[in-house]
């Protein structure tokens, strides 16, 4: 064997040394199952939110006033004209059954039908001859939170959520400019509006 050839045999004989090997694989017997990857759990939907019930306040709370959207919001022919919310002791009264009116509760929603015919009241000022008041089947009002459902002919179910924000009441409420104190999603006809909402103390 010359040197040549010698050197050749020992490469290839290094180079199948190095090369890796792959286990064959086990042969399957016929009717042996085989093995299979197991599929992944079913993730649990979420359980929607439970309906709002009940009228509840947060006991001495003071929200009293009207709130009136920075911008319009309106369903069809009728305009949201403002949401009111009453006293302590109107909302303590009315949890106890007690009613001043059919017609009224601490928390309502007015809506003017911008079709209507103006009129002028006492103080000179227009209005809608057409409206429709909303009063709530339930709600929730803290401090942080006012969440309101009512029914209505016309503009179906009422639902309202939003936050306050206390801070910034109280300083509309000791004289401060007017600024942004409420901020949610009003939904009627079927629609939902997002609007912030300013604070006004009345006459």
């Amino acid at each position: 064997m010359s040197a040549s050839t010698a050197v050749l045999a020992a490469a290839l004989a290094l180079a199948s040394c190095n090369k890796p090997t792959q286990e064959p694989s086990a042969p399957v017997s016929p009717g042996q199952p085989t093995a299979t990857v197991a599929p992944p759990e079913p993730v649990a939907p979420i359980a929607p939110a439970a309906p709002l019930t009940g009228f509840f306040h947060q006991p001495g709370l003071n929200l009293f006033g009207y709130y009136f959207a920075k911008a319009p919001i309106q369903f069809g022919n009728f305009k949201l004209r403002g949401l009111h919310l009453g006293a302590p002791e109107d909302f303590a009264n009315y949890e106890k059954g007690q009613r001043i009116s059919p017609n009224y509760a601490p928390i309502m929603l007015e809506f003017d039908d911008v079709t209507s015919p103006l009129r002028e009241n006492e103080l000179g000022q227009p209005y809608h001859e057409v409206s429709r008041r909303v009063l709530p089947n339930a709600y929730k009002v803290t401090a942080g939170q006012l969440s309101f459902r009512g029914q209505d002919d016309v503009l179906g179910q009422v639902s309202f959520e939003g936050q306050i924000d206390p801070k910034a009441l109280e300083r509309v409420h000791a004289g401060g400019a007017e600024e942004t104190v409420l901020t949610g999603a009003l939904t009627a006809m079927g629609q939902k509006i997002n609007r912030a909402f300013v604070w006004f103390g009345g006459d």
